[in-house]
């Protein structure tokens, strides 16, 4: 194992970039399980979402629509979830983001309406936050065993 001992801005520049390494790795584990949970046809919380009202699957079949029952994944817009801001030592900042052309319908689906069940695909559950934290910790671990 490396043992150095960092001083002055040395000491907080090596911090920072292990900050930024460490959010930049949130928001990918962010997109891939916002992804997956799509694919599993599941909310944040690992639920299945709340099934399509028949009316809204006989206008999806109206359409052409591959998968009339399944709601959030027609026209694979949904999954279009990435990393808009990549954190660096200086910003200290990783955003991620949904499809700016489906952000409103991505938003509605989240939050529910007077209409619409809420199915919270864009969030994060509790698997996720565990893991998050999991993250967390090994990151710093390895950033106060290296000044040690």
């Amino acid at each position: 194992m490396i043992r150095a001992k960092l001083v002055g801005r040395k000491r907080i520049k090596f911090v920072n970039k292990k900050i930024a390494e460490m959010l930049n790795d949130l928001a990918d584990t962010f997109v891939s399980q916002t992804k997956i949970n799509l694919d599993k046809k599941k909310d944040i919380h690992g639920n299945k979402f709340k099934p399509l009202k028949a009316s809204t699957i006989k206008a999806k079949k109206k359409k052409g629509s591959a998968t009339p029952r399944i709601p959030l994944v027609d026209s694979g817009k949904m999954k279009k979830v990435y990393r808009s801001k990549t954190a660096s030592a200086s910003s200290l900042e990783s955003h991620v983001t949904t499809a700016e052309q489906r952000k409103e319908v991505a938003e509605f689906h989240n939050e529910g309406g007077d209409n619409l069940p809420q199915r919270e695909w864009f969030g994060i559950g509790t698997k996720t936050e565990r893991r998050f934290n999991k993250m967390i910790r090994a990151k710093i671990k390895s950033i106060v065993r290296f000044e040690k």
